[in-house]
């Protein structure tokens, strides 16, 4: 949010302001008020930036007075400064025998902000449920040994 520099007018007094240019498409969105009062949504127009890296986006407006003169345009410029945004990781399921190791990869995550670095174990497999060896860059093994023997013969048991 912001307000456009005030105008002055030798002859009479400022009435409002009139938006000239708009911050064009994919810069985000932009409200303009007749007082000059403005509000700038940057948006997901911007969510590729990375880190610190930042973008310029420009709109530029005039003011008209109580006796219907116009100014000449103005710009403003608004710096939209890049953030970390965090990697979207995605579900998966995999199945195996009671008595076979599954070794696997974790479905690939996206980062808009560039390339995934690694991955980390939100949570163990808990007691009784096998064990899990799950490595940085995303691939795994899952060994159920003796905890799964006792299932029937077409059974199944969820292992997250």
């Amino acid at each position: 949010s912001g307000q456009v520099p005030a105008a002055t007018d030798v002859d009479g007094t400022i009435a409002g302001y009139d938006l000239a240019t708009d911050v064009g498409t994919g810069n985000g969105s932009l409200t303009f008020n007749a007082d000059g009062s403005y509000t700038f949504t940057p948006g997901a127009d911007f969510d590729g930036l990375a880190a610190g890296e930042s973008r310029d986006v420009t709109f530029s407006y005039t003011a008209t007075d109580n006796d219907g003169g116009v100014s000449a345009p103005k710009t403003v410029t608004i710096t939209v400064t890049g953030t970390n945004d965090a990697p979207v990781a995605q579900a998966g399921t995999a199945t195996t025998e009671e008595n076979s190791v599954l070794s696997g990869q974790v479905p690939a995550a996206s980062d808009v902000d560039g390339t995934i670095a690694s991955y980390a174990l939100d949570a163990s497999v808990g007691q009784g449920n096998g064990s899990l060896t799950f490595n940085a860059d995303g691939s795994y093994s899952f060994a159920p040994g003796t905890d799964f023997d006792g299932l029937a013969a077409g059974a199944s048991r969820d292992v997250t």
